[in-house]
């Protein structure tokens, strides 16, 4: 798709937004919403096949006084019964940046990577691990859990705002955030013993890792995790994409000089052994000493073209915002306000590229005392949208497609809700 089309497309469906606002759909054009988890459930996460024809979901719920993860399939649109993910009693946590991630892998492997917490004495916040688990029977049940990051049984530290993501060829890679270099992060441990030569290192950087660790093996194992941004934002997930060509892109609000967060992607030519400088998306210079707790989204669609969406909170312009890259991540497009106000609070957005090219978005309107979620399709090689966007209550909207099926997910106070079949076009 090329650039002007793409930019023109966006542009009238955000004149056509602030003028009209969001239309409602024909009840009839939309499939069913189905409700996944009746209570106590986080944000979910999805993800498809289009082989076999099935989509998943994973979320975290509580369970008594215990936090377990869970998925549940769609075959011809119907849920199964949620089997429950972790062997540990007790092995999830919730987090709304942090959900149970949920990725398919093209034999029809079914992964799922989630965050569990760890209380540390002393400490104010508490420690986490990676924690990874796979089906090899299409979700009916699932092998015991391994660790991802490698240095778990060490000194305590976070591993969390991850993202999961499998190659064509079976690679199964994970992303997150890691505070190991870090370990005082939220306060020293009780026992934990200083070390100058370590500390020293720390003080040189204001924040915690990117990292990111593979695994060619299925899921059986993950290689050592490799550094790729020493710079980040503590708390705003991690997003990755797989183009046409194999190159992996990966996504972080980085932290620049001043207290800036911005939004920035780095690329790898093999699925995240190495790494290219990340390039900042947008120059929102957004100056804030603190967690806004509002990561990135990617998407890449058919033709190779790198979507991205995000929020920023720089007074003149909060909002969430949207840009393209057609040279593989190497510069991108002006940005584009999906949501701009006065005020706008920290927001999600996601985004999903079906096999026809088309890109589908979705976000939060938080604005309001009734959050809602607001999505739309871009078709490809079509000067505008030809529906605008439809309205729907709920928050932390996240997209998946299955060949050219769209699925929607969200959280709906605590009930973990989908919406398939949504047939905008």
């Amino acid at each position: 798709m090329k650039k002007k089309r793409w930019m023109e497309a966006v542009s009238v469906f955000l004149i056509g937004l602030l003028t009209t606002g969001c239309a409602e759909a024909p009840p009839e054009r939309l499939g069913p919403v189905q409700t996944l988890a009746h209570s106590g459930a986080s944000n979910p996460t999805v993800a498809g096949n289009a082989v076999v024809g099935r989509t998943y979901a994973s979320w975290v719920a509580v369970d008594g006084e215990d936090w377990n993860v869970w998925l549940t399939r769609l075959e011809d649109g119907m849920p199964s019964q949620p089997i429950r993910v972790n062997n540990v009693d007790g092995d999830g946590a919730p987090n709304l940046q942090a959900p149970a991630q949920v990725a398919v892998g093209p034999e029809g492997n079914v992964y799922v990577l989630w965050t569990n917490n760890q209380v540390v004495k002393g400490r104010r916040f508490p420690s986490s691990n990676l924690r990874f688990a796979r089906s090899t029977n299409g979700g009916h049940s699932f092998e015991p859990a391994l660790t991802v990051n490698d240095d778990a049984g060490e000194t305590p530290a976070s591993h969390t705002f991850h993202n999961l993501i499998v190659a064509d060829d079976g690679t199964v890679i994970a992303s997150w955030i890691d505070s190991r270099r870090q370990p005082t992060l939220g306060g020293p441990a009780e026992g934990w013993e200083a070390d100058p030569d370590r500390d020293a290192a720390n003080l040189e950087t204001p924040g915690p890792d990117i990292r990111v660790a593979v695994s060619t093996n299925g899921g059986e194992s993950f290689s050592a995790s490799r550094i790729v941004d020493m710079e980040a934002c503590p708390c705003c997930r991690t997003s990755m994409a797989i183009g046409p060509d194999g190159t992996l892109f990966l996504a972080w609000r980085k932290i620049f000089e001043g207290d800036v967060r911005d939004i920035v992607v780095a690329r790898s030519p093999d699925l995240g052994h190495t790494w290219e400088e990340p390039v900042r998306v947008a120059a929102d210079n957004w100056v804030f000493p603190g967690c806004p707790h509002a990561g990135p989204d990617l998407a890449v669609d058919t033709e190779g073209t790198l979507h991205v969406g995000w929020y920023t909170g720089h007074p003149d312009a909060p909002g969430i915002y949207y840009a393209h890259s057609e040279d593989s991540g190497r510069s991108f497009s002006e940005r584009e306000a999906l949501l701009t106000d006065e005020w706008v609070p920290p927001s999600q957005v996601a985004l999903s590229a079906d096999s026809e090219g088309s890109l589908w978005i979705a976000w939060e309107d938080r604005r309001f005392e009734q959050p809602t979620i607001r999505y739309l399709v871009v078709r490809a090689g079509d000067p505008l949208p030809i529906e605008t966007a439809i309205s729907q209550a709920g928050t932390n909207p996240v997209l998946a497609t299955v060949g050219e099926q769209p699925v929607l997910a969200w959280l709906n106070q605590d009930r973990v809700e989908m919406r398939s079949g949504l047939a905008l076009r």
